[in-house]
């Protein structure tokens, strides 16, 4: 199986990634999809509170972590290739190659510049100022758990300063590039 981890900060564009895997036919595994799950499972709402105590539980576990993962990639015996996006640590990929040692891995960063990242959250969150805040902890938080060092050992990078339909394109066509997908353009 080739696996192509996607990294990067929050409104990096990870999520436009997976999204364009998902239209080639690739399955996809998301960070905020077994956040979302273990919230449902709590009885909790989705909120950005909740979802920054679950992020960090799942630090704290990270073999619960890992578990959910491995059960889901189990379910795909038959895929080829996979997806994964939000690992935060290098601690992860690795435990992650460990415990899939037959399969080949490549991860993919995405960079965004700050600026932009800060009008996204702002954007799609809504936050007042306070909320906004709280986006910077939740930054130095990843960069203190090792995003940083993860996105600087990417074997791939993307970077996302232009419009979305541009970013798009750039996408598919790095994503056909790495996972070697046969596609008619």
């Amino acid at each position: 199986m080739d696996v192509l981890c996607v990294v990067g900060m929050s409104c990096s564009g990870k999520s436009v990634v997976s999204n364009k895997a998902k239209q080639l036919g690739i399955y996809t595994i998301t960070w905020d999809e077994i956040i979302r799950e273990e919230l449902q499972r709590r009885g909790m709402v989705y909120t950005w509170r909740n979802e920054a105590k679950i992020d960090n539980w799942f630090h704290e576990n990270q073999r619960d972590l890992m578990r959910r993962i491995i059960g889901k990639i189990t379910e795909l015996k038959d895929q080829e290739k996979l997806v994964i996006e939000g690992f935060k640590t290098p601690e992860q990929i690795n435990n992650l190659k460990e415990r899939l040692s037959s399969s080949h891995f490549s991860t993919l960063a995405i960079h965004t510049p700050p600026k932009i990242r800060e009008k996204r959250e702002k954007d799609r969150r809504n936050y007042h100022i306070d909320g906004y805040l709280e986006v910077g902890k939740r930054d130095k938080i990843d960069m203190e758990r090792g995003l940083t060092k993860l996105i600087a050992m990417a074997d791939h990078m993307i970077i996302n300063d232009e419009d979305l339909m541009s970013f798009r394109e750039t996408v598919k066509d790095k994503l056909i590039d790495i996972l070697n997908i046969d596609v008619k353009r």
